[in-house]
């Protein structure tokens, strides 16, 4: 087992007195790629609120420290990034502002922003456009955008909630692939997926949750055996598509 980012004994998610959410001895281990996947989307987007404090204290460590706690700043922890506002701006300007704080933006990056700002639209197959102004972008290159905004960002865990919107199959498969050799260096990522998304395949740890509860967790090894005794529609994270295609298609 690798070293764990997350280390959760219980995480609740509650709406009066109904369950919404209820995972026990949840890990997802550091420096890898953890997809969460769930029958319906609202489960996955719930564990990450949760992860990220949205809803109230829960029981576990993150880092081996205290989770974070909801209202509170943790500079631990980056979200997808807001979408842009201004379509005037230039990409990379928006990417930028993913490395400084609301207080900072009128002052000059320093040139490590920039080299991190750079790889990050590297990352997403956006460099070239770099210079172009956000209103010149298509739906996919706007969200791919977003993420290489979220990439710029200092924190060491990074966790996106719904970031394949206006993303294609293949572009979901391609840009998981960067993500997970990007990991290893020293970024946590935590993501959701739609149920059949190919992009699972490149996942290093997958998360299944099915009637709010923890159905199974662990590398794609250690679940493939499991997924041949799961309905039809489970099978699909573990598929294999082509890969040739661009990811900024």
């Amino acid at each position: 087992m690798p070293d764990l980012a997350y280390q959760i004994e219980r995480l609740q998610v509650r709406r009066g007195n109904d369950s919404l959410l209820d995972c026990q001895q949840l890990q997802i281990p550091a420096h890898r790629v953890t997809a969460v996947i769930a029958a319906h989307a609202p489960e996955h987007s719930l564990l990450l609120q949760a992860l990220a404090g949205a809803h109230g204290r829960q029981q576990g460590r993150l880092f081996g420290q205290p989770l974070p706690q909801a209202g509170h700043h943790d500079a631990r922890i980056a979200g997808l990034a807001p979408a842009a506002t201004n379509p005037r701006q230039r990409l990379c300007d928006y990417v930028l502002q993913g490395r400084l704080p609301a207080s900072r933006w009128l002052l000059r990056p320093s040139p490590l922003d920039r080299d991190a700002a750079t790889l990050a639209l590297r990352l997403v197959a956006l460099e070239a456009q770099a210079g172009q102004r956000l209103a010149n972008l298509t739906p996919s290159e706007l969200q791919l955008a977003r993420i290489a905004r979220s990439l710029a960002q200092p924190a060491p865990l990074l966790l996106l909630d719904q970031w394949t919107a206006h993303l294609s199959a293949q572009q979901q498969l391609l840009l998981m692939q960067r993500l997970a050799r990007l990991a290893p260096t020293g970024r946590t990522i935590v993501c959701t997926l739609p149920e059949h998304s190919p992009a699972a395949s490149h996942a290093q740890w997958l998360v299944l949750l099915a009637g709010g509860r923890l159905l199974a967790q662990g590398s794609p090894a250690q679940l493939r055996p499991a997924a041949s005794g799961y309905p039809p529609h489970h099978a699909t994270p573990f598929a294999s598509p082509p890969d040739h295609q661009r990811l900024a298609a």
